[in-house]
């Protein structure tokens, strides 16, 4: 035995000191690294050792226990209330209303911790104490708490206010402003939950102070002008002459105080200087005249507007300003601006009115003198109007009400089956004649009513009649360019010519037969101006009611583009028996007004 120890220490005894070390090194390196191997896989379904999470230690614990420490723990700190100090005032908040933490993704920032690299694997399973891992809830913000929780610091602020200047006499008072504060609630969000997870009773909320948009120094200055410009009178000079001045009280009067831009400036009421300084120039001014049409044939040619002159007001504005609150003579130099017309020459080319695309003429049939006059005097109200594209032609916006001030006499006004005295009578044969027109120029119509009666001279089932206050004729201007309406009348027709620009249309009008046809009946009307208990009857023309539709086709360049149709209903006429008061009519149809 002896001899056989002797021969196994003979080798080692060769190797010599350096040879042993590489050995027990290379022991040590198999020994940590089997240590490691079975350390980390103990641990694999574990958090490392050295984990944190806001400072509660989960190392080494298994993933479910780590996720039930997470929630207890985490979850009772963000129960605690914090205090939030603005100023002198503390208020509460519990910060749980704010978050709520998520322990599994908590739990699985914290398993993953430690485990991006081999190394710190390793530091992690043989020294936790050096290689400590401490690493942030996840928490999940309720931002319905949020949002009521920016309001609760609102609350605890002041808007600022900015200063003023008003004019009391001839005397600027300025109020002064007000500065203002703002927290920012993110960043107070951000300090409860850094308290909490710390356990920090309470925290400073951070206000900064808003400065209010315009400062009591900038009013003062304001103010200081305003006292210049009252302090003397300005005088006026237009074309070198002295034309007025304005006084202390007169510029006092006009003085206002305007912001602009956050700026706070002085000026003068424009309205207010027109009217004191318009009158100086009166002589000097010149209307503008606007752009307008000549026809010649079937084109339509464009008379050429011009500019006219009006008072600078905006110029006058500055210098009397100029004058009155800058160091020199108070004097201003007024002037005169051009004034547009309301239609421009080229506003009036662009319209694209050139040639005649729509006529029509109906005629008067028997009609008194106060009726033509009223039929003339409708067609002038409409001859020149103007459709843009897009716009809506109205009857009764156009023309306005029938009265006798605006020029209006006694005609005829149909009421159920009785032609009664009416102001304004004539005026269903000028919608009747624009009626016509939209129809055979395609253009889509908006409102439209038939009479109560078929009345021979107009074309059958294409009559149109309007109350002021009541039924309206309008219609669409649809076309790409605009419509200008020229009238022309005589004694016995009256004609309306729609001038605009052709885009290919082409219009089929049919009228239908008469259908459903009723026997006159008596009707039975009250009249309030009757003698009382009287009754007598108004014999009718006894003409029959019909129906009739006219279908219309409009075509584009070939293409249909729209189809519609148009029914009248008319009435038979038979006799009216007229009831006054204290009478027992069988029924009452319709009432007669007063005249």
């Amino acid at each position: 035995m002896t001899e056989i120890a002797a021969r196994l220490v003979r080798p080692i005894r060769r190797l010599g000191p350096l040879s042993l070390t590489a050995i027990g090194l290379a022991v040590l390196v198999v020994a940590v690294t089997t240590f490691v191997l079975v350390r980390s896989y103990t641990l694999r379904a574990s958090v490392l050792p050295g984990v944190r999470v806001a400072g509660v230690d989960i190392g080494g614990m298994s993933r479910p226990d780590a996720r039930g420490r997470i929630e207890t723990v985490i979850g009772e700190r963000l129960r605690r209330p914090v205090g939030i100090a603005i100023g002198s005032e503390i208020f509460t908040v519990t910060p749980s209303n704010l978050f709520t933490v998520d322990a599994t993704a908590t739990e699985r920032v914290a398993f993953d911790a430690a485990r991006d690299s081999f190394l710190h694997q390793v530091g992690a399973v043989v020294v936790p104490v050096a290689v400590e891992h401490d690493v942030e809830p996840v928490l999940v913000a309720n931002q319905t708490a949020h949002d009521a929780f920016a309001k609760e610091l609102a609350k605890r602020t002041h808007r600022p206010v900015s200063a003023s200047v008003s004019i009391d006499g001839r005397e600027p008072v300025v109020v002064p402003g007000r500065a203002g504060t703002a927290i920012d609630a993110p960043a107070v969000v951000a300090l409860v939950r850094d308290a909490a997870l710390r356990g920090l009773p309470t925290v400073e909320a951070p206000v900064t102070t808003i400065v209010p948009a315009i400062t009591t120094e900038e009013a003062e200055q304001v103010a200081a002008e305003a006292r210049a410009a009252v302090s003397a009178p300005v005088d006026l000079r237009f074309r070198h002459h002295a034309v007025g001045r304005l006084g202390p009280n007169e510029m006092a009067q006009l003085i206002r105080f305007d912001v602009a831009a956050g700026v706070l400036e002085l000026s003068l009421a424009a309205k207010g200087l027109r009217t004191e300084i318009a009158p100086l120039v009166e002589r000097f001014l010149k209307e503008p005249k606007n752009a307008s049409f000549r026809v010649s044939g079937k084109r339509v040619h464009v008379v050429k507007g011009r500019d006219g002159t009006t008072l600078d007001v905006v110029g006058a504005e500055a210098v009397v300003l100029a004058a009155a609150t800058e160091p020199g003579a108070r004097e201003a130099q007024i002037g005169l601006a051009a004034l547009e017309p309301k239609l421009t020459t080229a506003e009036a080319r662009a319209l694209g009115i050139r040639r005649q695309v729509s006529t029509f003429t109906t005629d008067m049939g028997v009609s008194s003198s106060n009726r033509i006059w009223n039929v003339h005097l409708m067609a002038d109200y409409i001859d020149g109007t103007i459709i843009k594209p897009g716009q809506t032609f109205s009857f009764n916006k156009t023309v306005g009400p029938r009265t006798p001030e605006r020029g209006f006499r006694e005609g005829q006004m149909i009421l159920g089956s009785l032609l009664l005295p009416a102001i304004g009578g004539g005026v269903c044969q000028t919608a009747t004649t624009l009626f016509n027109n939209v129809l055979l120029l395609g253009l889509p119509v908006k409102e439209r009513h038939n009479h109560s009666w078929y009345i021979s001279h107009y074309p059958l089932g294409r009559d149109a009649t309007v109350s002021w206050g009541g039924p309206d004729f309008s219609f669409k201007n649809d076309l790409d360019r605009a419509l200008l309406i020229k009238t022309s009348y005589t004694s016995s027709t009256l004609t309306f010519t729609f001038y605009g620009t052709k885009q290919g249309r082409k219009v089929e009008l049919e009228t239908g037969p008469q259908t459903n046809f009723s026997s006159p009946q008596p009707s039975y009307a009250f009249d309030p101006s009757a003698p009382k208990g009287s009754v007598h009857t108004v014999t009718g023309s006894h003409a029959s009611g019909f129906d009739v539709t006219v279908f219309r086709k409009v075509f584009e360049h070939g293409k249909l583009v729209r189809k519609d149709s148009f029914t009248s209903h008319y009435v038979a006429v038979g006799d009216t028996v007229i009831y006054g008061p204290g009478t027992d009519p069988p029924r009452i149809d319709f009432t007669i007004p007063s005249i």
